[in-house]
Order: structure tokens, then sequence, then C-alpha cells
């Protein structure tokens, strides 16, 4: 599952896709995010299919994706971060980890409709970072992009191996809180 990201390189972003943003420490579901369609543009993270408007998904299992009638009809966007939130939990508490790759924009697969908004595709976790979650999104090399907004299901899995996370402050847990110090190693 994906619950919250980040997109903070903004200087990244506007060098490699002409567009501006705003930097964000906690993107949560129901925010406008940045997603290639191919083309950059903001939409709503709340999928939900035509026939249930307020079904208000964030996540689309990959294995499921085209069996699912709530994703029929659903195309095809990327969501472009620096990395995701995870939550690991351990009997009564939760704890926070942020998982990235160095000085890297990521890519997680995503699907959107037109009259809601997009969800980001999830995968069964690397046996590394299953020791905090089971899922994790499908992430993509940059040259993946297209042969993903294509239509193309079968992904091979290239950078699932580069990804390192750690333990972060609970003030994650608000999405209130935004600022860089959330991802500060504890």
């Amino acid at each position: 599952m994906c619950g919250r990201y980040v997109l903070s390189d903004t200087k990244a972003v506007e060098k490699k896709f002409k567009t501006k943003v705003s930097a964000s420490y906690n993107i949560a579901p129901s925010q406008d995010v940045l997603v290639l369609k191919p083309n950059p543009e903001m939409i709503k993270w709340s999928y939900s299919p035509k026939w249930k408007e307020d079904m208000n998904l964030i996540n689309c299992r990959h294995e499921t994706l085209l069996e699912k009638p709530s994703f029929r009809g659903s195309m095809r966007c990327v969501f472009v971060a620096n990395g995701w939130i995870e939550w690991q939990r351990l009997e009564n508490e939760k704890k926070p980890f942020f998982h990235l790759i160095k000085n890297e924009l990521i890519y997680f697969a995503g699907i959107y409709n037109l009259t809601s908004g997009c969800a980001v595709v999830t995968c069964q976790s690397t046996q590394r970072i299953a020791q905090v979650h089971h899922r994790q999104p499908l992430l993509l090399e940059e040259k993946q992009i297209g042969v993903w907004l294509s239509g193309k299901h079968q992904v091979e899995r290239k950078k699932d191996d580069q990804v390192d996370f750690y333990e972060i402050s609970k003030q994650i847990n608000s999405s209130k809180n935004n600022n860089s110090q959330l991802l500060e190693q504890i």
C-alpha cells in the first residue's frame, strides 16, 4: 500500500518536465498530485469507478488491475515522487518509514479516469522492503514510463533493489505537517 509520499525536488521536476510544483513532504490522498499522462498534469489522488463516484481508492493492485470491475476503462498515468512513506506494524505500534532512491526522482505506475482522479498501482514488496510492509508502489524506470502509458501490463521490476528506507518521526501521521524535518532519520 502507498498512503503518503514525497515530492520535494522541485528543481529536478522543473528541469525534466518544464513544470513548476511546490515541494511537499507529506502528500496525502485527496490532494492534487503531479502525474504524467504523458504530459505533466495535476489531478486528484482519489480514484472512483464511473459507476460509484464515492469509492475514493488510492491504490490498485497490479495483480488484479485487469480483472477488477472498478478499474475497467481506467487509463494509465505515472506519479512523480522522491519517495514514499509506509508504516510498519509491531504489536500495538505503527512506525513510519521513508522509502527512497537517493538523489533520484521515482516513478510509480498509476491509473486514472476522467471523472474522478488517480490511484497508485501497487505490487508485492521485495523481501527486504517487506519487513516494513507487504505492499509497495510498482516502480518504473524512466525508460519504462512510455511503455506503461501505452498499456503494457508486465513490467520488469529493475528499480526495487535500489530502494533504501529508514524510520522517521510519527509527526508524518498528520497530513497537516509538511516540512523537510519530517523525513529526518530517527
